[in-house]
Protein backbone atom coordinates (compact mmCIF):
# COMPACT_ATOMS: atom_id res chain seq x y z
CA UNK A 1 0.00 0.00 0.00
CA UNK A 2 1.31 3.83 -0.91
CA UNK A 3 1.88 5.88 1.81
CA UNK A 4 0.16 8.75 2.71
CA UNK A 5 2.90 11.69 1.88
CA UNK A 6 0.59 13.60 4.53
CA UNK A 7 0.90 11.35 7.68
CA UNK A 8 3.52 11.31 9.81
CA UNK A 9 4.60 9.39 12.68
CA UNK A 10 5.19 11.94 15.58
CA UNK A 11 6.21 10.24 18.85
CA UNK A 12 3.12 7.60 19.58
CA UNK A 13 0.97 9.48 17.35
CA UNK A 14 0.33 9.57 13.72
CA UNK A 15 -1.24 12.64 12.38
CA UNK A 16 -2.00 14.55 9.13
CA UNK A 17 -1.05 17.45 8.03
CA UNK A 18 -3.14 19.31 4.99
CA UNK A 19 -0.94 21.05 2.48
CA UNK A 20 -1.64 24.91 1.67
CA UNK A 21 -2.54 25.33 -1.58
CA UNK A 22 -0.39 27.03 -4.26
CA UNK A 23 -2.22 30.77 -5.19
CA UNK A 24 -2.33 31.03 -1.29
CA UNK A 25 -0.07 33.30 -0.33
CA UNK A 26 0.96 35.97 2.37
CA UNK A 27 -1.49 39.55 2.25
CA UNK A 28 0.50 42.45 0.56
CA UNK A 29 -0.65 44.85 2.57
CA UNK A 30 -0.66 43.71 6.68
CA UNK A 31 -2.51 46.47 7.94
CA UNK A 32 -5.28 46.58 5.22
CA UNK A 33 -6.10 42.87 6.46
CA UNK A 34 -6.26 44.04 10.19
CA UNK A 35 -8.41 47.16 9.34
CA UNK A 36 -10.67 44.67 6.60
CA UNK A 37 -12.58 43.40 9.95
CA UNK A 38 -13.75 47.08 10.70
CA UNK A 39 -15.59 46.98 7.35
CA UNK A 40 -19.09 45.09 8.71
CA UNK A 41 -20.02 44.76 4.66
CA UNK A 42 -16.91 45.03 1.96
CA UNK A 43 -15.28 42.09 0.68
CA UNK A 44 -11.83 41.05 1.11
CA UNK A 45 -10.37 42.13 -2.28
CA UNK A 46 -7.12 39.14 -1.42
CA UNK A 47 -9.25 36.40 0.17
CA UNK A 48 -7.73 33.60 2.11
CA UNK A 49 -4.00 34.33 2.65
CA UNK A 50 -1.44 32.68 5.29
CA UNK A 51 -0.80 34.28 8.53
CA UNK A 52 2.50 36.16 9.48
CA UNK A 53 1.07 36.22 12.65
CA UNK A 54 1.80 32.62 13.95
CA UNK A 55 3.60 29.73 13.08
CA UNK A 56 3.39 25.86 14.21
CA UNK A 57 5.38 23.26 14.15
CA UNK A 58 4.85 19.50 15.57
CA UNK A 59 7.58 16.95 15.16
CA UNK A 60 9.63 19.84 13.50
CA UNK A 61 6.96 19.48 10.22
CA UNK A 62 5.05 22.74 9.56
CA UNK A 63 1.61 22.86 9.72
CA UNK A 64 -0.48 26.24 7.83
CA UNK A 65 -1.78 28.60 9.28
CA UNK A 66 -3.99 31.45 7.62
CA UNK A 67 -5.57 34.40 8.71
CA UNK A 68 -8.99 35.85 8.48
CA UNK A 69 -10.74 39.01 9.06
CA UNK A 70 -12.55 39.60 12.58
CA UNK A 71 -14.50 42.32 14.03
CA UNK A 72 -12.60 42.73 17.31
CA UNK A 73 -9.03 43.27 16.65
CA UNK A 74 -7.54 40.69 14.23
CA UNK A 75 -6.74 39.38 12.03
CA UNK A 76 -7.32 35.75 13.88
CA UNK A 77 -5.03 33.11 12.43
CA UNK A 78 -6.32 29.63 12.42
CA UNK A 79 -4.93 25.95 11.64
CA UNK A 80 -5.94 22.65 11.35
CA UNK A 81 -4.93 18.96 11.34
CA UNK A 82 -5.81 15.52 11.75
CA UNK A 83 -4.99 12.96 14.92
CA UNK A 84 -5.17 9.87 13.67
CA UNK A 85 -4.17 7.68 16.26
CA UNK A 86 -1.73 7.07 19.61
CA UNK A 87 -2.12 6.24 22.95
CA UNK A 88 0.07 9.52 23.62
CA UNK A 89 0.34 13.28 23.17
CA UNK A 90 1.63 15.51 20.58
CA UNK A 91 3.45 18.80 21.63
CA UNK A 92 2.36 21.60 19.08
CA UNK A 93 4.94 24.43 18.87
CA UNK A 94 3.32 27.66 17.94
CA UNK A 95 5.57 30.37 17.52
CA UNK A 96 4.21 34.08 17.84
CA UNK A 97 5.99 36.77 15.65
CA UNK A 98 5.51 39.29 18.81
CA UNK A 99 7.36 38.64 22.26
CA UNK A 100 5.50 36.09 24.67
CA UNK A 101 5.35 36.78 28.50
CA UNK A 102 2.10 34.44 29.35
CA UNK A 103 0.00 32.28 27.49
CA UNK A 104 -3.42 30.80 27.63
CA UNK A 105 -5.10 28.22 25.92
CA UNK A 106 -9.29 28.27 25.75
CA UNK A 107 -11.73 27.08 26.67
CA UNK A 108 -10.02 26.81 30.08
CA UNK A 109 -12.63 23.95 30.59
CA UNK A 110 -9.93 21.68 28.72
CA UNK A 111 -7.45 22.14 31.46
CA UNK A 112 -4.86 22.80 29.12
CA UNK A 113 -1.27 24.09 30.78
CA UNK A 114 0.67 25.53 27.78
CA UNK A 115 4.31 26.22 28.44
CA UNK A 116 6.40 29.72 27.17
CA UNK A 117 9.45 28.90 25.93
CA UNK A 118 12.45 30.93 25.31
CA UNK A 119 12.19 31.03 21.69
CA UNK A 120 9.21 32.74 22.03
CA UNK A 121 7.30 29.62 20.92
CA UNK A 122 3.85 28.55 22.78
CA UNK A 123 3.56 24.66 23.88
CA UNK A 124 0.72 23.29 23.82
CA UNK A 125 -0.29 19.16 24.35
CA UNK A 126 -2.36 17.61 22.39
CA UNK A 127 -3.70 13.97 22.95
CA UNK A 128 -6.90 14.15 20.56
CA UNK A 129 -9.43 15.71 18.70
CA UNK A 130 -10.42 19.35 20.16
CA UNK A 131 -10.99 22.83 19.21
CA UNK A 132 -8.83 25.68 21.03
CA UNK A 133 -7.96 28.75 20.89
CA UNK A 134 -4.77 30.29 22.17
CA UNK A 135 -4.17 33.77 23.56
CA UNK A 136 -0.76 35.60 24.10
CA UNK A 137 0.19 38.31 27.27
CA UNK A 138 -3.98 38.57 27.52
CA UNK A 139 -4.21 40.17 24.40
CA UNK A 140 -7.71 39.58 22.38
CA UNK A 141 -6.39 41.17 19.03
CA UNK A 142 -4.55 38.46 17.23
CA UNK A 143 -5.02 34.57 18.56
CA UNK A 144 -4.91 31.62 17.27
CA UNK A 145 -7.37 29.24 16.62
CA UNK A 146 -6.86 25.61 16.43
CA UNK A 147 -9.17 22.93 15.07
CA UNK A 148 -7.70 18.96 15.61
CA UNK A 149 -10.15 16.91 13.51
CA UNK A 150 -10.68 13.17 14.23
CA UNK A 151 -9.50 10.75 11.79
CA UNK A 152 -11.91 10.90 8.57
CA UNK A 153 -14.17 7.79 7.78
CA UNK A 154 -15.87 6.56 4.63
CA UNK A 155 -13.85 8.88 2.26
CA UNK A 156 -15.27 8.77 -1.21
CA UNK A 157 -12.74 8.35 -4.26
CA UNK A 158 -12.53 10.91 -7.42
CA UNK A 159 -15.01 9.54 -10.01
CA UNK A 160 -17.09 7.50 -7.69
CA UNK A 161 -21.10 7.93 -8.71
CA UNK A 162 -22.76 10.85 -7.30
CA UNK A 163 -19.57 12.65 -6.20
CA UNK A 164 -18.38 15.95 -6.03
CA UNK A 165 -14.82 15.63 -5.29
CA UNK A 166 -12.36 18.46 -5.02
CA UNK A 167 -8.97 17.57 -4.53
CA UNK A 168 -5.95 19.57 -2.54
CA UNK A 169 -5.62 23.03 -4.71
CA UNK A 170 -6.95 26.43 -4.88
CA UNK A 171 -10.28 25.97 -6.72
CA UNK A 172 -12.20 28.74 -8.12
CA UNK A 173 -16.01 27.54 -8.16
CA UNK A 174 -19.52 29.50 -8.41
CA UNK A 175 -22.27 27.22 -7.09
CA UNK A 176 -22.95 23.51 -6.36
CA UNK A 177 -26.43 22.05 -6.05
CA UNK A 178 -26.67 18.94 -4.73
CA UNK A 179 -29.68 16.53 -5.17
CA UNK A 180 -30.77 13.01 -3.82
CA UNK A 181 -28.26 10.58 -2.72
CA UNK A 182 -24.97 12.79 -3.66
CA UNK A 183 -21.75 13.79 -2.27
CA UNK A 184 -19.58 16.96 -2.12
CA UNK A 185 -16.01 16.58 -0.44
CA UNK A 186 -13.54 18.92 -0.18
CA UNK A 187 -10.52 17.29 0.74
CA UNK A 188 -7.64 18.77 3.35
CA UNK A 189 -5.45 21.22 1.60
CA UNK A 190 -8.09 22.21 -0.99
CA UNK A 191 -9.22 25.47 -0.65
CA UNK A 192 -12.92 26.31 -2.91
CA UNK A 193 -13.15 30.06 -4.23
CA UNK A 194 -16.59 31.62 -4.39
CA UNK A 195 -17.24 33.86 -6.95
CA UNK A 196 -20.05 35.14 -9.21
CA UNK A 197 -19.81 35.07 -12.84
CA UNK A 198 -20.44 38.59 -14.64
CA UNK A 199 -23.26 37.43 -16.81
CA UNK A 200 -24.99 35.12 -13.85
CA UNK A 201 -28.77 37.20 -13.50
CA UNK A 202 -29.17 38.06 -8.85
CA UNK A 203 -31.93 36.35 -7.74
CA UNK A 204 -33.01 39.43 -5.94
CA UNK A 205 -31.89 42.56 -7.45
CA UNK A 206 -32.02 44.98 -4.53
CA UNK A 207 -32.60 43.08 -1.00
CA UNK A 208 -33.57 44.93 2.39
CA UNK A 209 -30.01 46.01 2.23
CA UNK A 210 -29.81 47.57 -1.27
CA UNK A 211 -27.65 44.33 -2.13
CA UNK A 212 -27.69 42.17 -5.13
CA UNK A 213 -28.31 38.38 -4.07
CA UNK A 214 -27.31 35.63 -5.93
CA UNK A 215 -28.26 31.70 -6.04
CA UNK A 216 -26.34 30.25 -2.64
CA UNK A 217 -22.73 29.13 -2.76
CA UNK A 218 -23.71 25.07 -1.98
CA UNK A 219 -27.08 24.09 -1.95
CA UNK A 220 -29.44 20.89 -1.31
CA UNK A 221 -32.55 21.80 -1.85
CA UNK A 222 -35.94 19.41 -1.86
CA UNK A 223 -33.09 16.71 -1.21
CA UNK A 224 -32.71 13.51 0.83
CA UNK A 225 -29.01 11.32 1.65
CA UNK A 226 -26.90 14.11 0.86
CA UNK A 227 -22.83 14.46 1.97
CA UNK A 228 -21.24 17.47 2.34
CA UNK A 229 -17.64 16.67 3.90
CA UNK A 230 -13.99 16.84 4.17
CA UNK A 231 -10.97 19.08 5.67
CA UNK A 232 -10.88 21.57 3.00
CA UNK A 233 -11.79 25.53 2.91
CA UNK A 234 -15.02 27.61 1.69
CA UNK A 235 -13.38 30.72 0.96
CA UNK A 236 -16.23 33.46 0.43
CA UNK A 237 -14.53 35.99 1.80
CA UNK A 238 -14.01 38.08 -2.18
CA UNK A 239 -17.69 38.10 -2.81
CA UNK A 240 -20.09 41.53 -1.84
CA UNK A 241 -21.99 41.50 0.85
CA UNK A 242 -24.82 39.51 0.67
CA UNK A 243 -24.30 37.94 -2.37
CA UNK A 244 -24.44 34.38 -1.57
CA UNK A 245 -24.93 32.20 2.00
CA UNK A 246 -22.42 29.64 2.09
CA UNK A 247 -24.60 26.57 2.34
CA UNK A 248 -28.43 26.52 2.28
CA UNK A 249 -29.74 23.32 3.10
CA UNK A 250 -33.65 23.77 2.54
CA UNK A 251 -36.56 21.21 2.11
CA UNK A 252 -34.32 18.66 2.79
CA UNK A 253 -34.23 14.95 4.68
CA UNK A 254 -31.36 13.68 6.39
CA UNK A 255 -28.01 15.53 5.22
CA UNK A 256 -24.72 15.57 6.43
CA UNK A 257 -21.97 18.52 7.10
CA UNK A 258 -18.85 17.80 8.75
CA UNK A 259 -15.36 18.82 8.86
CA UNK A 260 -14.85 22.19 6.81
CA UNK A 261 -13.48 25.52 7.55
CA UNK A 262 -15.94 28.00 6.00
CA UNK A 263 -14.39 31.71 5.96
CA UNK A 264 -15.03 35.57 5.24
CA UNK A 265 -19.17 34.77 4.23
CA UNK A 266 -21.03 37.32 3.18
CA UNK A 267 -24.28 36.39 4.61
CA UNK A 268 -25.45 33.37 6.78
CA UNK A 269 -23.12 30.92 6.78
CA UNK A 270 -24.68 27.13 6.84
CA UNK A 271 -28.87 27.79 6.48
CA UNK A 272 -31.08 25.12 7.63
CA UNK A 273 -34.41 25.67 6.66
CA UNK A 274 -37.91 23.33 6.64
CA UNK A 275 -35.46 20.03 6.53
CA UNK A 276 -35.13 17.16 9.29
CA UNK A 277 -32.84 14.52 10.46
CA UNK A 278 -29.47 16.61 10.06
CA UNK A 279 -25.95 16.11 11.38
CA UNK A 280 -23.75 19.90 11.80
CA UNK A 281 -20.58 18.12 12.86
CA UNK A 282 -16.80 19.47 13.67
CA UNK A 283 -17.22 22.67 11.52
CA UNK A 284 -14.66 26.11 11.96
CA UNK A 285 -16.49 28.89 10.85
CA UNK A 286 -15.10 32.82 10.53
CA UNK A 287 -17.53 35.55 9.74
CA UNK A 288 -17.12 39.36 10.13
CA UNK A 289 -19.78 41.13 7.88
CA UNK A 290 -22.78 42.23 9.24
CA UNK A 291 -25.28 39.08 8.91
CA UNK A 292 -22.52 36.57 9.18
CA UNK A 293 -24.19 34.38 11.33
CA UNK A 294 -22.45 30.83 11.85
CA UNK A 295 -25.36 27.96 12.07
CA UNK A 296 -29.11 28.96 11.94
CA UNK A 297 -31.55 26.43 12.21
CA UNK A 298 -34.97 27.53 10.57
CA UNK A 299 -38.20 25.97 10.68
CA UNK A 300 -36.81 22.63 10.84
CA UNK A 301 -36.82 19.51 13.30
CA UNK A 302 -34.44 16.71 14.66
CA UNK A 303 -31.08 18.40 14.08
CA UNK A 304 -27.88 17.99 15.69
CA UNK A 305 -24.86 20.48 15.71
CA UNK A 306 -21.88 19.57 17.49
CA UNK A 307 -17.99 19.66 18.08
CA UNK A 308 -17.79 23.14 16.44
CA UNK A 309 -15.42 26.08 16.63
CA UNK A 310 -17.34 29.48 15.61
CA UNK A 311 -15.99 32.94 15.39
CA UNK A 312 -18.75 35.37 13.87
CA UNK A 313 -19.97 39.01 13.74
CA UNK A 314 -23.59 38.12 13.98
CA UNK A 315 -25.40 35.11 15.95
CA UNK A 316 -23.63 31.53 16.39
CA UNK A 317 -25.57 28.58 16.47
CA UNK A 318 -29.52 29.64 16.81
CA UNK A 319 -33.08 28.07 16.45
CA UNK A 320 -35.27 30.63 14.46
CA UNK A 321 -39.16 30.07 13.11
CA UNK A 322 -39.86 32.18 9.94
CA UNK A 323 -42.09 30.89 8.33
CA UNK A 324 -45.98 31.25 9.45
CA UNK A 325 -48.16 28.18 11.01
CA UNK A 326 -48.49 25.51 9.26
CA UNK A 327 -45.01 25.05 8.96
CA UNK A 328 -43.23 23.45 11.74
CA UNK A 329 -41.36 26.07 14.03
CA UNK A 330 -38.54 23.70 15.72
CA UNK A 331 -38.10 20.66 17.44
CA UNK A 332 -35.95 18.21 18.86
CA UNK A 333 -32.83 20.23 18.32
CA UNK A 334 -29.80 19.45 20.38
CA UNK A 335 -26.17 21.45 19.99
CA UNK A 336 -23.36 20.41 21.99
CA UNK A 337 -19.54 20.62 22.56
CA UNK A 338 -19.11 23.51 20.49
CA UNK A 339 -16.12 26.37 20.94
CA UNK A 340 -17.69 29.92 20.66
CA UNK A 341 -16.22 33.54 20.14
CA UNK A 342 -18.78 35.88 19.44
CA UNK A 343 -18.09 39.81 18.05
CA UNK A 344 -21.08 40.82 17.98
CA UNK A 345 -24.44 39.27 19.07
CA UNK A 346 -26.05 36.18 20.47
CA UNK A 347 -23.71 32.77 21.35
CA UNK A 348 -26.77 30.88 21.56
CA UNK A 349 -30.20 30.31 21.75
CA UNK A 350 -33.50 31.29 19.95
CA UNK A 351 -33.37 34.41 18.45
CA UNK A 352 -35.75 36.98 16.87
CA UNK A 353 -37.76 35.28 14.03
CA UNK A 354 -40.10 33.15 15.81
CA UNK A 355 -43.78 33.17 13.91
CA UNK A 356 -44.08 29.38 14.88
CA UNK A 357 -43.88 27.67 17.95
CA UNK A 358 -40.34 25.97 19.25
CA UNK A 359 -40.06 23.20 21.86
CA UNK A 360 -37.73 20.42 22.54
CA UNK A 361 -34.02 22.40 22.08
CA UNK A 362 -31.32 21.37 23.95
CA UNK A 363 -27.60 23.20 24.11
CA UNK A 364 -25.42 21.23 26.39
CA UNK A 365 -21.59 21.35 27.41
CA UNK A 366 -20.46 24.36 25.39
CA UNK A 367 -18.09 26.93 26.08
CA UNK A 368 -18.38 30.69 25.31
CA UNK A 369 -14.79 31.82 24.97
CA UNK A 370 -15.41 35.61 24.44
CA UNK A 371 -18.88 37.03 23.63
CA UNK A 372 -19.08 40.82 23.01
CA UNK A 373 -21.89 42.23 21.57
CA UNK A 374 -22.10 46.06 20.90
CA UNK A 375 -25.91 46.11 19.13
CA UNK A 376 -29.01 46.35 20.82
CA UNK A 377 -29.97 45.11 24.52
CA UNK A 378 -31.09 41.85 23.29
CA UNK A 379 -27.73 40.54 23.53
CA UNK A 380 -25.62 37.86 24.98
CA UNK A 381 -24.76 34.28 25.85
CA UNK A 382 -27.71 32.49 26.37
CA UNK A 383 -30.63 34.12 24.91
CA UNK A 384 -34.35 33.31 24.18
CA UNK A 385 -35.64 36.90 22.02
CA UNK A 386 -39.07 36.08 20.85
CA UNK A 387 -39.57 38.93 18.25
CA UNK A 388 -43.21 37.21 16.67
CA UNK A 389 -45.86 35.09 17.70
CA UNK A 390 -44.93 31.58 18.56
CA UNK A 391 -44.06 30.22 22.07
CA UNK A 392 -41.05 29.01 22.81
CA UNK A 393 -41.04 26.44 25.36
CA UNK A 394 -39.17 23.34 26.14
CA UNK A 395 -35.63 24.70 26.18
CA UNK A 396 -32.34 23.68 28.19
CA UNK A 397 -29.17 25.25 28.50
CA UNK A 398 -27.16 22.54 30.50
CA UNK A 399 -23.30 22.51 31.43
CA UNK A 400 -22.75 25.65 29.89
CA UNK A 401 -19.78 27.64 30.47
CA UNK A 402 -19.38 31.47 29.91
CA UNK A 403 -15.57 32.92 30.44
CA UNK A 404 -16.07 36.50 29.29
CA UNK A 405 -19.50 38.82 28.34
CA UNK A 406 -19.98 41.83 28.22
CA UNK A 407 -23.77 42.30 27.93
CA UNK A 408 -26.26 39.34 29.62
CA UNK A 409 -25.06 35.77 30.49
CA UNK A 410 -28.76 34.75 30.22
CA UNK A 411 -31.28 37.00 28.17
CA UNK A 412 -35.20 35.80 27.67
CA UNK A 413 -37.10 38.55 26.17
CA UNK A 414 -40.12 39.36 24.17
CA UNK A 415 -40.51 42.24 22.01
CA UNK A 416 -40.53 44.06 18.68
CA UNK A 417 -37.70 44.58 16.77
CA UNK A 418 -36.96 45.40 12.66
CA UNK A 419 -37.39 41.80 11.86
CA UNK A 420 -40.69 41.13 13.66
CA UNK A 421 -43.75 40.22 11.47
CA UNK A 422 -46.24 39.15 13.69
CA UNK A 423 -48.42 41.89 15.77
CA UNK A 424 -48.88 39.78 18.65
CA UNK A 425 -46.08 39.04 21.20
CA UNK A 426 -45.28 35.19 21.44
CA UNK A 427 -44.84 33.87 25.04
CA UNK A 428 -41.91 31.81 27.00
CA UNK A 429 -42.08 29.24 29.18
CA UNK A 430 -40.91 25.82 31.04
CA UNK A 431 -37.29 26.90 30.48
CA UNK A 432 -34.39 25.52 32.13
CA UNK A 433 -30.66 26.74 32.66
CA UNK A 434 -28.59 24.08 34.43
CA UNK A 435 -25.13 24.33 35.79
CA UNK A 436 -24.59 27.83 34.23
CA UNK A 437 -21.17 29.29 34.60
CA UNK A 438 -20.63 32.69 34.32
CA UNK A 439 -17.97 35.47 34.87
CA UNK A 440 -18.36 37.51 38.35
CA UNK A 441 -21.04 40.58 38.53
CA UNK A 442 -22.27 39.57 34.94
CA UNK A 443 -26.20 40.12 34.87
CA UNK A 444 -29.21 38.38 33.20
CA UNK A 445 -32.59 39.85 31.80
CA UNK A 446 -35.42 38.31 32.47
CA UNK A 447 -38.35 40.69 30.15
CA UNK A 448 -42.36 39.64 29.12
CA UNK A 449 -44.01 41.67 26.50
CA UNK A 450 -47.28 42.21 28.99
CA UNK A 451 -50.04 40.99 30.92
CA UNK A 452 -51.18 38.11 28.22
CA UNK A 453 -47.32 37.47 27.21
CA UNK A 454 -45.55 36.44 30.12
CA UNK A 455 -42.50 34.39 30.76
CA UNK A 456 -43.27 31.87 32.80
CA UNK A 457 -41.21 28.71 35.19
CA UNK A 458 -37.77 29.51 34.08
CA UNK A 459 -35.87 27.30 36.55
CA UNK A 460 -32.05 28.16 37.16
CA UNK A 461 -30.45 25.24 38.59
CA UNK A 462 -26.84 25.51 39.50
CA UNK A 463 -25.60 28.78 38.69
CA UNK A 464 -21.80 29.72 39.48
CA UNK A 465 -19.55 32.45 39.17
CA UNK A 466 -16.04 32.72 40.48
CA UNK A 467 -15.64 29.45 41.82
CA UNK A 468 -18.48 29.32 44.21
CA UNK A 469 -22.77 28.99 43.54
CA UNK A 470 -24.57 31.88 43.40
CA UNK A 471 -28.13 31.49 45.98
CA UNK A 472 -29.90 34.88 45.85
CA UNK A 473 -31.70 36.89 42.80
CA UNK A 474 -30.04 39.63 44.21
CA UNK A 475 -26.08 38.15 44.07
CA UNK A 476 -27.29 36.36 40.87
CA UNK A 477 -27.59 39.95 39.38
CA UNK A 478 -31.41 39.10 37.58
CA UNK A 479 -33.08 42.11 35.95
CA UNK A 480 -36.80 41.18 35.57
CA UNK A 481 -39.97 43.40 34.46
CA UNK A 482 -43.48 42.53 35.64
CA UNK A 483 -44.36 39.63 33.12
CA UNK A 484 -42.18 37.46 34.48
CA UNK A 485 -44.08 34.38 36.55
CA UNK A 486 -42.14 31.38 38.53
CA UNK A 487 -38.58 32.30 37.95
CA UNK A 488 -36.47 30.48 39.87
CA UNK A 489 -32.65 30.02 41.21
CA UNK A 490 -31.96 26.58 42.93
CA UNK A 491 -29.31 25.81 44.65
CA UNK A 492 -27.85 22.28 43.96
CA UNK A 493 -26.80 20.04 46.72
Amino acid sequence: MMQDPDVYEIGSARIRIYPAPEGIGYAVDEQRLRRQGEDAFAADPEGLVLSRDWRITVGGREIPVYAAPVTSGGPASFASFEYMSGPGEVTLAAHCSEGVSSASVHPLSRGIVPEVAEDRSVRIPINGPCKLIVQTNGNLERPLFLTVHAPERDIPKPGDPGVFYYGPGLHKVDKLKLTKGQTLYIAGGAVLRAYVPEDEPPIDPSDWAKQKVYEDFIVADGAEDVRILGRGILDLSMLDWHARKAMLIANSRNVQVEGLTMVGTSHWTVHLAKSSDCTIKDLTLFGYRENSDGIDIVNSRRVTVEDCLIRTGDDAVVVKAMAAPPAIGGQDITVRRCVVWNDKVRCFGITGETRTDIRNIVFEDCDIVRSLPTWTEELGSLCIIVGDSGTISGVRFENMRIEDERQYAMACLIFKDRWSVDQEPGRIRDIVFRDIRIPEGVPSLFHGSDAEHLIENVRIEGLYAGGRQLETMEEANFRTNDFVRELSLIVRP
